[in-house]
C-alpha cells in the first residue's frame, strides 16, 4: 500500500512538472511574438489577397496565423483561402518544419500517415509528410534542389511530443515576383526543461510554374 502511494505521488509530481513547463514555454511565447512582431507592419486580419483578383502585389506583411490570449492558433482563414499555389508552396514549406497544433486524425495509423496539423490543413495540404503535402511541394520547388533535398525528410511531430517547435506568428508579404515569409516560433524539451526561440525570414521568387527559396536568415533567437 505505502508502495502504491508512493508511485501515485511520483506520477503526479512528474504530470505536475510537465504541466508547468508547458505553462512556462506558452508564457513565454507571448511575451516574445509581442516584442518582436511590434516592429513589422501587419495588416488587418481579414485583409483580402489582391492575388485573388489578377494582382500578386501587397506592400505590407499580411498575417496569417497567431496565437490567442489562451494559447491556441489562430488563422487568418479569409484571406487563406485567396492564396495562391505560389504562396501556398512558400507556406507549406516552412510549415514542413514547425507544427501547429498537430494530432492524430482518430487513432494513430501504424504508418503514422494521419497527422492532421491546422495550418498545413487550412492550406489544402493534407495531412502532415502526406503524399499530398510533399507531393506539391516538389513540384512547385522542383527547379530549387536545395528544397528538394530537404524535402527527402520530413518529420511527423505531434503536439503530444516531448520534444517538439511550434509557431507563435507566421506573416507574409507579397510584390511582384517576390515572397517574403516572416515568422516567430518556440521549442521545448519537455525531459530537459529546455525552452528556445528564434525568428526567422525567407524569400521566395516565382513564375507562372515554380518556386525557389532565394533567401533564408534568423534575425532573432536562436534554433535548438
Amino acid at each position: 500500500m505505502v508502495l502504491d502511494i508512493v508511485s501515485l505521488a511520483i506520477t503526479n509530481f512528474h504530470i505536475f512538472q510537465i504541466m508547468n513547463i508547458r505553462l512556462f514555454a506558452l508564457l513565454f511565447l507571448f511575451s516574445f511574438s509581442i516584442s518582436v512582431f511590434s516592429q513589422t507592419n501587419t495588416t488587418n486580419h481579414t485583409t483580402i489577397n489582391s492575388s485573388a483578383t489578377g494582382s500578386i502585389a501587397q506592400d505590407e506583411y499580411i498575417k496569417i496565423l497567431w496565437l490567442d490570449k489562451n494559447g491556441a492558433v489562430q488563422l487568418n482563414t479569409t484571406y487563406i483561402k485567396t492564396l495562391t499555389d505560389q504562396q501556398r508552396a512558400a507556406l507549406g514549406y516552412i510549415a514542413t518544419d514547425v507544427s501547429s497544433e498537430c494530432n492524430w486524425d482518430g487513432a494513430k495509423k501504424a504508418d503514422e500517415s494521419n497527422l492532421k496539423c491546422r495550418f498545413l490543413w487550412a492550406l489544402n495540404l493534407g495531412y502532415q509528410c502526406s503524399e499530398t503535402h510533399l507531393s506539391f511541394l516538389k513540384k512547385w520547388f522542383k527547379e530549387d534542389n536545395k528544397v528538394l533535398e530537404r524535402l527527402q525528410y520530413c518529420n511527423k511531430t505531434a503536439s503530444s511530443a516531448k520534444i517538439q517547435d511550434h509557431f507563435i506568428e507566421v506573416k507574409i508579404m507579397t510584390a511582384k515576383d517576390t515572397i517574403k515569409i516572416l515568422y516567430s516560433a518556440v521549442g521545448e524539451d519537455l525531459d530537459k526543461q529546455k525552452t528556445w526561440s528564434w525568428q526567422e525570414e525567407s524569400t521566395y521568387s516565382f513564375t507562372k510554374t515554380g518556386i525557389k527559396q532565394v533567401n533564408r536568415k534568423n534575425i532573432n533567437g536562436e534554433y535548438n
